[in-house]
């Protein structure tokens, strides 16, 4: 019988019955050991009621069953049992030749066909929850990752104002007002978006994101984000330089000169995440060593 079957089948009933190197040996010897392996279950059919509770736990799961491992014993072999008629193991235990074999594998495929039908009935998701939120989480040291929703209130001042904006503050070692930010980046966004991946120059920095609309050139923030802390690209530095007197023999810190950038910058984003070929424009920007908290 396992001879007028292609090679096709009967690597799927090899995989079927757990035999294992089925995948690089010949149709003559998959029919060999298909044939052996069956032999060899049809008699465990008989024992399945002797057999210690370690042994039923082993062969349940070389066949992947998915039984509690506490479950009582009966529970396997209960399982066990449904799982070898599956197989048509019945009709070689009792030396029967049927003429009409469903092989296992067809079984199997009708299974996975049901199971693929039922995942296809996914229920899709709302685009808005019309709450208002809006989330920063770092990618890596030098891109963020913002989401955000609109209540219906916020979204009728969307509504009447064309310049949505997204803007970000680069807000380390620093109480944030407002106003205070040593850098600060922008872009106008697409008011149906939701999501966006910006670039931001500094690694290992503190930022904070506001969405809002300007109004004779006057920003109006509605959301601000919470602050997203992204890691550093190199080895921590510290602000504070360690210093000795040679006179004295003795040390002391002092902080390293800094500076701000006042102006508004362009800020680059992007509604997925970029490829790893993306480089950002040439410029100098201003490094800013350490972050609060570090």
């Amino acid at each position: 019988m396992e001879n007028e079957k292609t090679i096709r089948q009967l690597k799927k009933e090899a995989m079927l019955l757990k035999i294992k190197g089925y995948y690089n040996m010949t149709k003559s010897e998959l029919a060999k050991v298909i044939s052996r392996r069956r032999m060899e279950l049809s008699k465990k059919i008989h024992e399945l009621d002797t057999m210690e509770i370690d042994e039923l736990r082993k062969l349940s799961k070389e066949f992947g069953l998915k039984i509690p491992w506490k479950s009582p014993k009966n529970n396997f072999v209960k399982k066990l049992r449904a799982l070898f008629e599956d197989l048509k193991l019945n009709d070689e235990a009792e030396g029967q030749k049927p003429e009409k074999i469903k092989s296992s594998y067809q079984n199997v495929s009708a299974f996975a066909t049901q199971k693929i039908q039922n995942i296809e009935k996914v229920v899709s998701l709302p685009s808005s929850y019309f709450k208002d939120k809006f989330f920063g989480l770092e990618v890596n040291p030098n891109w963020i990752y913002f989401y955000w929703d609109f209540s219906n209130k916020i979204l009728e001042t969307v509504k009447n104002h064309p310049n949505l904006v997204l803007r970000v503050y680069d807000v380390t070692y620093l109480e944030f007002n407002g106003t205070n930010a040593h850098r600060t980046f922008e872009m106008e966004i697409d008011k149906q978006m939701r999501k966006y991946y910006v670039f931001v120059p500094q690694s290992g920095a503190d930022y904070i994101a506001e969405i809002g609309y300007k109004e004779n050139n006057r920003f109006l923030p509605l959301l601000r984000s919470n602050l997203v802390s992204t890691p550093s690209s190199s080895a921590k530095i510290t602000q504070m330089e360690l210093w000795m007197d040679l006179r004295s023999r003795r040390k002391f810190t002092e902080m390293s000169p800094s500076r701000k950038i006042l102006r508004i910058e362009k800020l680059i984003g992007f509604s997925s995440m970029p490829t790893s070929e993306f480089k950002s424009g040439g410029g100098a920007f201003f490094i800013l060593s350490g972050r609060r908290g570090s």
